[in-house]
């Protein structure tokens, strides 16, 4: 089917609001990050809503199935069936994009061999039944047979990781004119410039960040690291340790999960990332301080 692109929407929207300043109230006008859910599905069934921030859709969807393991290879997914208003870019030459104006807000992946029964990826290995549910050493056991370790090995000087959420910020071009995304960069060892996504919901950026280096046949993000804007909880840990991303690095705290899915992963992990100072949780042989590696 020839299909002419159609201009993909924002990640912003103009609304209209009443503004009070002091004593003066009057009608103005506002940029609010853009929500909407977005269906996605495998094979031509439905798999999940996902509430984002349209433009990245693809992207969105691809590294969701990567972190969930129903997708590894770029070379295991047949074609795509997108809504060119979903998304910004469309050149990805690996991969064979069927544009169709009426999948408004969808994403088809269609794989070259059908979806397992039963939970995705790592999910597979929970226990199905316990008296005391799901609990956090379910979930890493689950996850440690499932998902192998990182393996990146270069050591990142602290006055570049110092300079990370910087970088981080300069990129946000939404949260500059909206003040309400999420956003997580990417940048290998040997970089100088950052890849950056931005979204409504922080697990959502780096889902977009990792589907689009699978996207473009990148992967694995080996010697590479991530930064987000916000809280580094378990899934943002376990998806960066899904592409073999070796440093996580937040602004904010870490969570009890998080620190233990990157000891057992072999993950960096770096919190409370502000001016020239920080945290490291995990793997600290990996941060280069003026004295050579930090101790563990």
């Amino acid at each position: 089917m020839d299909v002419q692109p159609a201009p993909s929407r924002t990640g912003q929207q103009r609304v209209q609001i009443s503004r009070i300043q002091g004593n003066a109230v009057g009608p103005a006008f506002d940029e609010v990050a853009r929500e909407e859910a977005l269906q996605l599905m495998v094979n031509s069934q439905p798999l999940a809503i996902l509430l984002r921030t349209p433009g990245s859709d693809l992207e969105l969807a691809l590294g969701l199935l990567h972190a969930e393991g129903v997708v590894a290879r770029l070379a295991e997914i047949a074609s795509v069936r997108i809504a060119p208003s979903g998304q910004r870019d469309l050149h990805f030459p690996q991969l064979e994009l069927e544009l169709d104006p009426e999948a408004e807000n969808l994403v088809d992946v269609k794989l070259r061999a059908p979806l397992p029964d039963g939970g995705l990826g790592w999910q597979r290995a929970l226990p199905s039944s316990s008296a005391c549910g799901i609990c956090g050493a379910a979930t890493l056991e689950a996850l440690q047979r499932f998902q192998d370790p990182v393996e990146g090995d270069f050591i990142w000087p602290i006055e570049r990781i110092f300079r990370l959420p910087e970088m981080l910020a300069a990129s946000q071009r939404v949260f500059s004119s909206t003040g309400g995304l999420h956003a997580a960069g990417l940048i290998a060892w040997d970089g100088s410039s950052m890849v950056v996504a931005e979204d409504v919901g922080r697990h959502n950026a780096v889902d977009k960040l990792v589907g689009r280096a699978l996207a473009e046949g990148r992967l694995p993000l080996t010697n590479s690291a991530m930064v987000v804007s916000g809280r580094a909880g378990f899934e943002i840990v376990q998806k960066a340790a899904a592409a073999q991303v070796a440093l996580v690095a937040s602004i904010s705290a870490p969570s009890s999960l998080a620190v233990q899915t990157a000891e057992l992963l072999g993950v960096t992990l770096i919190g409370f990332l502000r001016g020239e100072r920080c945290n490291v949780y995990s793997r600290p042989d990996r941060v280069g301080a003026p004295g050579g590696p930090v101790a563990g």
